[in-house]
């Protein structure tokens, strides 16, 4: 199987799948849409050679990833790319500041390659690239659940956050998991919070604080 039989063959297993799960969902009319999509560039593979079909199939597999809704994650659809140039798209690191997500993206990297390493992509059965694929559409379905998680909770490399109550000499500085609070610069507490802490909570902690400076 060559390289354009392969990301036909993908295109049309990930469309099926995609159309599979439209059903029901709320954006059913656009996964649909991709699904439609991801067929026409299958057809288009099979019916074209050479680099001006692996082109035009570039152009057509980033403009779906362009439309495809939010909630399905358009890193999948780059692994119909990755038969043709052979890049696969991997994980962006989330540098998560809460161990217990840092815990969980190293899971999902360890399934990334799990998927991606062993060849099952490239199978010549239909059913195991059929189910490689899916396994995929889940991880990143995690993947960008887990980024959501991140950004409520504070990435390692996040800046600190001053706050200073008004007509107050103190000043709290917060980190993901950290509150330090201080008194005219004199460190007087250093807090473990929780990573998903509001700012509303923190200024509450900080009026305690206050009522006892």
């Amino acid at each position: 199987m060559n390289q354009h039989d392969k990301a036909a063959t993908r295109a049309r297993l990930l469309a099926g799948i995609i159309r599979s799960r439209a059903k029901g969902h709320p954006d059913a009319p656009a996964l649909r849409a991709v699904a439609r999509s991801l067929g026409k560039v299958a057809r288009h593979l099979l019916d074209g050679s050479g680099d001006d079909a692996a082109e035009r199939a570039h152009t057509a597999l980033w403009q779906i990833r362009r439309a495809a809704p939010l909630s399905l994650p358009s890193d999948v659809i780059a692994y119909v790319s990755a038969a043709l140039d052979g890049r696969n798209p991997g994980l962006h690191d989330l540098m998560p500041a809460n161990p217990e997500h840092a815990h969980r993206e190293g899971q999902l990297r360890a399934r990334l390659l799990d998927l991606t390493e062993v060849g099952h992509l490239d199978s010549a059965e239909e059913a195991i690239v059929a189910a490689a694929l899916a396994a995929l559409l889940d991880l990143h379905t995690e993947h960008a659940a887990l980024a959501e998680d991140v950004a409520d909770h504070g990435r390692a490399d996040a800046q600190p956050t001053a706050f200073r109550p008004h007509h107050s000499p103190l000043t709290g500085t917060h980190l993901p998991g950290r509150l330090t609070v201080s008194l005219h610069g004199r460190l007087i507490a250093e807090l473990h919070v929780p990573y998903g802490i509001t700012p509303d909570e923190i200024w509450q902690i900080l009026r305690t604080f206050q009522l006892a400076a």
